[in-house]
């Protein structure tokens, strides 16, 4: 099985011009091999187009864009050394490498009486750059825009709002060897400014204006098969992820939780991230809605992103090159999100029920948005753990057969009701037979930790476990809802926001965790549902098999008991109501 997985190299870092202070500092970067597969890798630049960084959008003013200043060289990389590197990992282990962390420390603030300040950090043979600050903070007024070096690449302005209390920050990915940072200061702001650089990512492969490097097989979301499927794909980002010196790609998912109140929690694998380090989280850029508007055509844009996330619980299960869970890793996004993006906040189904049908969304070696389709029932693997995973087989649609790749993991596999069942761990799918090694192809399966494994069952902390975070409200609930936000709603990622339909979910519910007990029954009946907080009560509705009515009672959940010892014997019905209209109904035989 391929292991699609990214590791960083070393760089010795030796300046090349001292325009600026700065600090000489080496680093030793690890091989990581805390990862199984899936992670990643090609980025996608945007070549004589403008982007945006996390504030809203404008053009840089044009004595701005034709200003001049200082120059910080970085190492060249040896691209040699990188490809050779790059190869290997990829025909062993699959792994992607497309970009190197190079450490260098300075400090780019403008003179005291500056209005206007231009810095460019180079990094020589790099086809693209991406600038990593560890202390950044514009006071209000301040503008910032990055560019590349004829300024055909825009994004920007940065301003207050992308200030953080740790003042790290991590710039988009420039095409070319070049950054520039273009500062606009009023008066009396340049001593406040605070732009310190600790090195730059160079990459040197999956650029030259390509918006990623998928195989040709893939299904853009764009595409027919995508209808019905709309708000999982809105619910699905790209991940750009800095660890241990490298520079990879992944996917996730938004996800919605009890408590009903849009908190901005994203769902991805653990391999994608198993060595990241809390300052490194705060570089993890989250991208959403990049996709093309068409099928096949047009591009897409990397305008809409927010970087910087917080760890809050994973699976704790990365055992050297393998794990021993289900892999999954459950951040939270750092700044607002605009509701003009229309972020959906996927449902999930942590029941342990496979599906018939779905899709998994994903953005392979960190394409734009696309969309596999399969019709056969998942069925449970062993892969980290017994019963740790769902096995999925993708099938030809109308437009190709949509596979995944690196960069596809930590995507969602949605079932047939658009809900979450799991994240994309492993897998042997290809476009092409023996396409990305041998045994891989169009009909060889991918391997997604089951949501259910995920809540509960893995070698992690207790305070980790992934129900305590989705169910923040304990309220036993396996299933729920995603949602669209309305801050203006009681309710903000409520049932009213939601796409799937909603009885559809509350009776799936409800016919998967309604008890009753025992069957055949004397005495008493025992009806056990965990679901502790109701909307409303429901109704509980006994009938003979005439249809006699013989008990009707409400019900607010967790435990009854029915008295049946003085009832006909033979074949009752027992029918639950639930408030919202959803409902099921038993066969119990009395003897």
């Amino acid at each position: 099985m391929p292991k699609k997985w990214v590791a960083g190299i070393g760089a010795f870092i030796l300046p090349k011009e001292d325009s600026v202070p700065f600090a000489l500092q080496t680093c030793k970067i690890m091989l990581n091999s805390n990862a199984t597969r899936g992670l990643l890798s090609a980025f996608f630049i945007l070549f004589s187009a403008t982007v945006w960084g996390q504030t809203e959008s404008q053009p840089c003013p044009n004595p701005l864009l034709t200003a001049t200043g200082d120059e910080v060289i970085l190492p060249a990389l040896d691209l040699e050394q990188a490809w050779e590197r790059a190869e290997k990992e990829e025909a062993t282990l699959g792994k992607h490498l497309y970009g190197i962390v190079v450490p260098f420390a300075a400090a780019l603030e403008p003179q005291s009486f500056s209005d206007l300040h231009v810095v460019s950090i180079r990094v020589p043979d790099a086809v693209g750059v991406a600038v990593h600050f560890d202390d950044f903070h514009l006071p209000a007024g301040v503008q910032m825009w990055v560019t590349n070096e004829d300024g055909t690449w825009q994004e920007g302005p940065y301003d207050f709002r992308d200030n953080d209390g740790h003042g790290r920050l991590a710039t988009g990915d420039v095409p070319g060897e070049v950054a520039v940072l273009r500062l606009t200061l009023p008066p009396g702001a340049a001593e406040q400014v605070h732009l310190h650089i600790e090195g730059a990512a160079g990459l040197f492969r999956d650029v030259d204006g390509a918006r990623g490097g998928s195989q040709p097989c893939e299904v853009d979301v764009a595409c027919p098969e995508i209808v019905g499927w709309e708000c999982q794909r809105d619910a699905t980002v790209r991940l750009s992820i800095i660890e241990s010196g490298g520079s990879y790609l992944c996917s996730g998912a938004m996800v919605n939780t009890t408590s009903l109140d849009c908190r901005q929690y994203m769902l991805t694998a653990l391999h994608c991230a198993s060595e990241v380090t809390d300052d490194e989280f705060a570089l993890l850029k989250v991208y959403y809605n990049y996709e093309r508007p068409e099928c096949g055509e047009g591009n897409g844009f990397l305008n809409r992103r927010r970087t910087g996330v917080i760890r809050l619980a994973d699976s704790d299960d990365i055992q050297g090159n393998n794990f021993d869970g289900s892999d999954f890793l459950l951040v939270e996004v750092e700044d607002e999100i605009p509701s003009s993006w229309d972020v959906y906040y996927a449902g999930w189904d942590a029941s342990g029920s496979g599906s018939n049908s779905g899709v998994g969304i994903h953005h392979p070696s960190g394409d734009v948005k696309k969309v596999s389709t399969f019709t056969q029932n998942t069925s449970s693997i062993s892969l980290g753990s017994f019963g740790s995973h769902w096995r999925v087989y993708w099938v030809e649609t109308i437009t190709n057969h949509g596979v995944t790749e690196g960069g596809s993991s930590g995507s969602h596999l949605f079932n047939e009701e658009g809900l979450s069942i799991g994240t994309l761990s492993a897998g042997l799918s290809a476009c092409t037979n023996n396409g990305v090694g041998q045994g891989t192809g169009p009909d060889e399966p991918d391997y997604y930790g089951k949501m259910s494994y995920h809540w509960d069952d893995n070698p992690n902390p207790s305070d980790e476990k992934l129900n305590l975070w989705l169910d923040s409200e304990q309220t036993g609930a396996t299933l729920l809802h995603g949602a669209y936000p309305n801050f203006d709603a009681a309710v903000p990622c409520g049932p009213a926001q939601a796409c799937e339909n909603v009885a559809d979910v509350a009776q799936m519910s409800l016919a998967r965790d309604l008890r009753i007990q025992p069957n055949p029954a004397r005495d008493v009946l025992y009806l056990r549902w965990p679901r502790g907080e109701w909307t409303g009560a429901a109704q509980v509705v006994v009938r003979d098999a005439s249809g006699r009515e013989l008990h009707t009672a409400s019900w607010w959940g967790g435990a009854t008991a029915l008295e049946v010892g003085g009832w006909p014997r033979g074949m009752v019905l027992v029918t639950v109501v639930m408030a919202d209209g959803s409902q099921v109904t038993r066969r119990v035989i009395l003897d």
